[in-house]
C-alpha cells in the first residue's frame, strides 16, 4: 500500500473518542470506535521527527511540552508517564551517566562495584535528592501546562533497578557466589521503587503505574534465579503499589518470558505487556482470562525497519490472535519504539488499528477485522 494512500484514508478516519475515553469505555465492556492502542516510549522518535534532539527533549521543558502536545495531535495518544527508567534508581544513588545528543543515555560508571561501599550511597529521598526532585518538578510543570492531561508513573522491577546500581555482570555472579549481599541490594532497590510510588501518589493522587523488569527475562536468568531474585520482589512491589494507589499496576518484561506467565498470573497486576519474541496468541491462552494482555508489534524489525505493508500486516495478525481476549487486549509495540522509526510506519500502525480494529469490545474480534 502506498504511503500517500494511507495518509489520505487516515485523514478521513476521525476518532469518536479520545484515547482515555476509549480505554475507559472498553474496560467497562462497552463497544468503542476502535481497539485501544499505544506506542511504547514514542516520545523519543517523535522528538526526532519534529526536529529535536534527545538532549533537547530531556533538558528543555518547552520541547518536552511540545512533544507531549504533538503526541496527541499526531497519534491520538493523550497522556504522559513521568517515572524512573532503567537507569534512574542508580542515578539517584550515585551512578553516573553519559548523555548523547541523539540516543538513549547509558551508564558511565555504576556506583556500587564493591559491596563495601554500600553505606556510601546517596540517600533516595524524592524530596531531597536533586535528580528525583527534578522528576517530580517535571511532572508538576507538565500537569500545570496541560491540566486535563492524564499523568502516570513507572519504575523498574527491583531486580532491574538493582542493575542500575551495580553492573549486571556482577549481579549475575552474585546470584551464585554472593547471595546475601545481592538480596540486600535488591531489597534496597525495592525500597527505592516504593518510595517513588509514595511520593508520586502524594503529589498527584492515585495514578496508573507500570513497571518493566528486563533483567527478569529468560534471556538473562534461569527460572530458578527468577524464583529467588525476581518474583518475590515483584510481588512485594505490586502489593505495595496496590496498597498505596488502590490501582493494580501493569508489568512489562523484555525478551523471553513464557516460563514466567503462570507466575505473573499470580501477581496482583492489571495487565501484562509482552515482548515481540513471544506469541501474543499463546499469551492469550495462558493469561487472557486473568488480565489485560498488551503487545506486541516488533519495534525494530517491523516499526523501525519494515515497510508500511509490514506494519499493517503485523497489526492485523495481532488483532486476529488477541483481540478477543476475555479480559481485553491493548495493541502495543513489544518494547520501546526506536528513535529512527519513520513517520510513515507510525501512521501505518494507527491506520491499521483504526481500520481492522473498528468497533471493538472486550472478548470478541472487532468488526473491522471481520469485514
Amino acid at each position: 500500500m502506498e504511503y500517500e494512500q494511507i495518509k489520505k484514508e487516515l485523514s478521513s478516519m476521525k476518532s469518536e473518542m479520545t484515547s482515555v475515553e476509549r480505554m475507559s469505555a472498553y474496560l467497562k465492556g462497552e463497544e468503542v470506535d476502535h481497539l485501544p492502542y499505544n506506542l511504547m516510549d514514542v516520545e523519543l522518535p517523535l522528538a526526532e521527527i519534529l526536529g529535536y534532539t534527545t538532549l533537547q527533549l530531556n533538558n528543555d521543558f518547552e520541547v518536552f511540552a511540545e512533544v507531549v502536545k504533538q503526541k496527541e495531535l499526531m497519534f491520538g495518544l493523550k497522556g504522559i508517564s513521568v517515572g524512573l527508567d532503567l537507569r534512574s534508581v542508580g542515578r539517584a544513588l550515585g551512578t553516573t551517566l553519559q548523555f548523547p545528543e541523539r540516543g538513549i543515555p547509558c551508564i558511565k560508571e555504576h556506583v556500587l562495584k564493591d559491596y563495601k561501599d554500600f553505606d556510601k550511597l546517596i540517600e533516595f529521598d524524592p524530596y531531597k535528592n536533586e535528580f528525583l526532585k527534578s522528576r517530580l518538578e517535571l511532572a508538576k510543570r507538565i500537569k500545570d501546562r496541560y491540566p486535563d492531561l492524564p499523568i502516570s508513573t513507572s519504575t523498574n522491577g527491583p531486580l532491574s533497578a538493582a542493575q542500575s546500581i551495580r553492573p549486571v555482570e556482577l549481579i549475575l555472579k552474585d546470584m551464585r557466589k554472593n547471595k546475601e549481599n545481592l538480596h540486600r541490594l535488591i531489597e534496597l532497590a525495592l525500597d527505592c521503587c516504593i518510595k517513588w510510588v509514595e511520593a508520586f501518589t502524594k503529589e498527584f493522587g492515585s495514578v496508573s503505574f507500570s513497571f518493566g523488569d528486563p533483567v527478569a527475562s529468560g534471556a538473562l536468568i534461569s527460572k530458578k534465579m527468577y524464583d529467588e531474585y525476581a518474583f518475590p520482589y515483584q510481588e512485594r512491589l505490586v502489593n505495595a503499589v496496590y496498597e498505596i494507589t488502590g490501582n493494580k499496576p501493569v508489568c512489562h518484561i523484555c525478551g523471553k518470558s513464557k516460563e514466567l506467565w503462570e507466575d505473573l498470573g499470580r501477581l496482583n497486576i492489571s495487565g501484562y505487556s509482552v515482548d515481540n519474541v513471544e506469541d501474543i496468541g499463546e499469551l492469550k491462552e495462558v493469561l487472557g482470562d486473568k488480565m489485560l494482555i498488551i503487545g506486541n508489534i516488533a519495534p525494530v524489525e517491523v516499526m523501525n525497519l519494515g515497510t508500511v505493508d509490514d506494519v499493517i500486516e503485523a497489526v492485523k495478525n495481532c488483532i486476529i490472535k488477541a483481540a478477543d481476549s476475555p479480559k481485553g487486549y491493548l495493541l502495543h509495540t513489544g518494547c520501546d519504539v526506536p528513535i529512527k522509526t519513520p513517520l510513515s510506519n507510525l501512521e501505518a500502525y494507527i491506520y491499521a488499528v483504526k481500520k481492522y480494529g473498528r468497533n471493538a469490545r472486550i472478548g470478541r474480534l472487532p468488526k473491522g477485522i471481520k469485514d
